[in-house]
């Protein structure tokens, strides 16, 4: 049942996006982001499908992988449909709205799909260098950032242990009624948020025990080296972001 959400979880194989640079990595979802937010219409929301769709071609995950997140969306979809029927929204915006949903949680995908969770921490780290001249701890932050990337999948893990011992005593997901889908998922979620907790003191014990120190310098294992498709792909971001808003301004 929560197989579908691939957010936090890394698919390791070869490819050009998997050796770029971290940092370039998470300017090009901040920059795509910006870029959804921007577009109003459906013109520029269909080019940046065929962008994202380009990017999982060159990611060389499978698409399954990419649909099983989409598949993922579909109460929320259908909750926004009902919404603006509600509201007598036009075709237009509907369409607008489910696209950009679906194309932020595709490109957000190819991110972690792509990077391991250090590396994530390591280009967070990088952007927000910035901040610690007005004294920011931007160590703390990116940690966490991380920390909460990677436990995703940990409670997505944890969720699907709990259905699958509740199936195992007889509860029926996919044939009971409403009522009953909600008592049993409210049955879940306790159990699922002390295990999460006790996976969370875990890892606190780990760190303690490696002696890991928040606030000593890190080193990476893996030298990251700024690449020219890095510097390529920044700037068609950044090109398509400044097109964007200058069709935007001139409509």
């Amino acid at each position: 049942m929560l197989n579908n959400i691939m957010i936090g979880r890394y698919y390791p194989v070869n490819s050009k996006i998997h050796g770029m640079h971290p940092l370039s990595k998470i300017i090009c979802t901040l920059l795509f982001i910006t870029m959804t937010f921007m577009t109003e219409s459906i013109e520029l929301n269909f080019f940046l499908a065929g962008i994202t769709f380009l990017m999982m071609i060159m990611s060389h995950v499978p698409l399954t992988i990419y649909f099983k997140a989409i598949n993922s969306l579909k109460v929320l979809i259908i909750f926004i449909v009902i919404i603006n029927l509600i509201f007598m929204s036009t075709l237009d915006i509907v369409v607008i709205m489910i696209l950009r949903l679906i194309l932020i949680v595709i490109y957000t995908s190819i991110l972690t799909l792509s990077t391991p969770p250090n590396e994530i921490t390591y280009g967070l780290e990088l952007l927000l260098s910035p901040l610690k001249l007005i004294g920011v701890p931007v160590n703390k932050t990116a940690l966490s950032i991380s920390l909460a990337l990677k436990f995703i999948p940990t409670i997505i893990d944890q969720g699907n242990k709990i259905l699958k011992s509740q199936s195992s005593r007889g509860i029926d997901y996919n044939n009971s009624k409403f009522k009953g889908k909600f008592m049993a998922v409210k049955a879940m979620l306790f159990p699922m948020f002390v295990l999460t907790l006790k996976r969370a003191d875990q890892l606190a014990d780990i760190m303690e025990v490696r002696l890991y120190n928040i606030n000593d310098k890190r080193t990476n294992f893996r030298i990251n080296k700024w690449h020219f498709f890095d510097t390529y792909l920044v700037m068609i971001h950044l090109t398509l972001l400044i097109f964007i808003v200058v069709s935007e301004v001139v409509i």
